[in-house]
């Protein structure tokens, strides 16, 4: 039967389409994938062998960040899609470690088939990804780097990423669980109040807490991590490991509304002329 099913061919008929409407559907094809230049098609590179540490501190000048990657497959682009289409698809965790017998730059990741794990930070290649460090926006980044190699091991939560927060096993991880679960509750509660308010995309997140003053489950993307740190969208990083430091949401409304103070100021000042 299987046989069968291989060596199954297409009527006849379906020859009789004309040289012009192929090379149209080609076209259009071509236009498609040429828009989408946000998205990192080379196929991902396979290592088999993950660091086995053991795993030590690189130095000073190497700091906790997030890793957020841009789509590379139809899948991860479709995860962009249906999660606000920010422009990412992907989160790791660098904790400023090294494996120790290569010397090269790790991360913990989760993902499908693996789980949570530590690979090492090449092994996207030339993936565009932004890096956010986490040290100077009152979070302690030692606590928080502890609680993620807490869940190494843990599998990845399929239900989870196919129902995008509605169920959720606390016991096993998607990419973005592991830096949501792990952040101080007062941030989770500042993402959640942004989330709310409408300054975060609404299919970026999924907000299950009805107390802010309880640690309920937040559902956090990696489109979401980005838009509330303020890192530029996806299509425009210009290559891997582009550096964004922080900018929470509070800032960015505080500079707007200095810059709607000095506009404001400036119009009262022409009307007073004119008069």
């Amino acid at each position: 039967m299987l046989r069968e099913i291989n060596t199954f061919k297409l009527p006849v008929k379906q020859k009789k389409i004309s040289g012009v409407k192929i090379k149209n559907i080609k076209a259009s094809a071509k236009t498609g994938r040429q828009k989408r230049n946000n998205i990192d098609r080379k196929p991902q590179e396979k290592k088999e062998v993950l660091p086995k540490g053991p795993f030590k501190h690189a130095g000073k000048g190497y700091r906790c960040c997030l890793l957020i990657f841009v789509p590379r497959s139809t899948l991860s682009a479709v995860i962009n899609d249906l999660s606000g289409r920010y422009g990412y698809s992907h989160l790791a965790i660098d904790c400023g470690e090294v494996d120790g017998p290569t010397g090269k730059r790790v991360m913990v990741e989760s993902t499908i088939g693996v789980g949570v794990h530590i690979s090492f930070q090449d092994e996207y290649s030339d993936r565009n990804f932004v890096r956010i460090p986490l040290d100077n926006i009152g979070i302690n980044t030692n606590e928080f780097c502890g609680c993620v190699r807490s869940k190494l091991g843990e599998k990845f939560d399929r239900i989870e990423a196919l129902t995008f927060g509605i169920l959720h096993n606390p016991a096993e991880q998607i990419c973005s669980d592991l830096a949501s679960a792990c952040l101080p509750h007062a941030v989770r509660a500042d993402i959640a109040r942004f989330f709310r308010a409408g300054f975060l995309h609404p299919l970026t997140s999924a907000d299950r807490q009805t107390d802010p003053n309880k640690e309920n489950y937040l559902f956090v993307s990696p489109n979401s991590f980005a838009e509330y740190f303020g890192a530029p969208r996806g299509k425009n990083l210009t290559g891997p490991d582009q550096l964004s430091q922080p900018v929470l949401p509070t800032h960015r409304i505080t500079r707007l509304r200095s810059v709607f103070k000095i506009i404001s100021m400036s119009l009262g000042r022409l009307g007073h002329k004119k008069r």
